[in-house]
């Protein structure tokens, strides 16, 4: 029998990364009760946190998942005085904050994933490169760059994507193969790039299907689970046995 989880609609607040890009920028936030699996931070891609976030969150939320969500890309400045392009170290010293706020409620590294799509699948890869987490997701990322992770990563890409050329692919399977752990790259041939949330097509709904499932699997599988508090204690008899 099907269960319909109910929708959670995720908090929104202004947040200033202080010492990130120093940007204020909207962050979307589910926070569960009990003893949830894991910690997610979503990547959205730009300008898509109004669309894809809530949908994605909610998504992860059936799996035992609290996440935050934010669209980390180029953005306007406060002032009108043009587009603030974050550079690498300020989109990773974002990544860092999101992080932090983790770690403030209890989370530790391994138990922290990291789901990007688009622009956010690039900063998603960005962040592999850089932090030891549980597991990193790319969904079609906007640039696929060639890096060695440093944190279990999953790149999904679309084959008539223009933003990852053959050549760039074969890039980055190069320095996959060096990276000192698990990887693994998909490319779903015949499908554009926005299969992900444009997938009438039957070709491009069968890839969506199969990247949201391989994307809760890599995080299921590399994600540590939080123990519960009778995990704990049972641990703690165990010890003392």
């Amino acid at each position: 029998m099907d269960i319909a989880f109910p929708r959670i609609e995720p908090a929104i607040e202004q947040f200033l990364f202080a010492q990130g890009s120093r940007r204020s920028l909207p962050v979307a936030r589910i926070r569960l009760g009990g003893v949830p699996r894991g910690a997610v931070i979503v990547l959205c891609d730009t300008g898509a946190l109004e669309r894809d976030a809530a949908g994605i969150m909610n998504g992860l939320v059936e799996h035992g998942y609290e996440s935050v969500a934010v669209d980390l890309s180029p953005t306007a400045d406060v002032d009108g005085a043009g587009v603030h392009v974050p550079s690498e170290r300020e989109l990773l010293d974002d990544v860092a904050v999101l992080l932090g706020g983790w770690v403030e409620r209890g989370w530790s590294a391994e138990q922290v994933g990291l789901v990007g799509n688009g622009f956010g699948g690039r900063v998603a890869l960005l962040a592999a490169a850089e932090f030891e987490l549980g597991a990193a997701v790319s969904v079609v990322p906007s640039e696929v760059v060639p890096l060695s992770p440093r944190t279990p990563w999953l790149g999904l890409l679309a084959g008539q994507d223009q933003a990852a050329s053959p050549d760039d692919v074969k890039r980055l399977r190069a320095r996959l193969h060096d990276a000192p752990v698990y990887t693994e790259l998909v490319t779903y041939p015949g499908v554009a790039g926005d299969f992900h949330f444009q997938s009438r097509e039957t070709t491009a709904h069968a890839a969506a299907f199969d990247a949201w499932q391989r994307t809760v699997e890599w995080l299921d599988r590399r994600v540590v689970p939080r123990p519960t508090p009778l995990a704990r204690e049972w641990r703690r008899r165990s010890e003392s046995a």
